[in-house]
């Protein structure tokens, strides 16, 4: 290998080493909400990674047992206007799921978080939320409200057991 390969190449890989601590150092995460399961010791956090305040590029959800972090999944939020970001899903049924069809990854917009209320029924309920950004960054918000938490309240059926999703408490 001559010189100047030597010294392309290197410079080549600085370059490359550069840009990406450049663009790790200018993402940013943020939890929007907290997820809990009033029938289980499960939890989750929503997470939003966005470049510098100029849009998503990214979503999580961090999954909990007894509080201690056992994965990280990768949502795509790119599906939010189109089929909808799963955020949970049981075999073939989708749990729950954030559905926005005016929803933009820069600035935001009114979602839905549509739930399996029963199961054997194949009832939903609908949930509309806002996901925006204020001075402190990325924020899901009812009426008008911030939201942090999100507590699961499970559907029961006698001799069943759980069915589907009874109702969201947003606090």
């Amino acid at each position: 290998m001559n010189i100047k390969t030597f010294i392309s190449t290197t410079l080549f890989f600085t370059t490359i080493m550069f840009i990406s601590i450049f663009n790790v150092a200018h993402s940013s995460e943020k939890v929007i909400a907290t997820v809990f399961n009033d029938g289980s010791n499960t939890s989750y956090k929503l997470i939003i990674a966005d470049e510098d305040g100029r849009g998503i590029i990214n979503a999580y959800k961090d999954v909990y047992e007894s509080g201690k972090k056992v994965r990280r999944d990768l949502l795509n939020p790119d599906v939010i206007t189109q089929s909808g970001m799963v955020l949970e899903q049981r075999g073939t049924h989708i749990i729950m799921k954030l559905v926005g069809n005016n929803f933009d990854l820069e600035l935001g917009g009114m979602m839905v978080i549509d739930t399996l209320y029963n199961g054997v029924s194949g009832e939903r309920r609908k949930y509309e939320v806002q996901l925006a950004q204020d001075k402190d960054g990325w924020k899901l918000f009812k009426n008008g409200n911030a939201i942090k938490e999100i507590v699961i309240q499970t559907n029961k059926i006698r001799f069943i057991g759980a069915v589907g999703i009874k109702n969201l408490v947003m606090r």
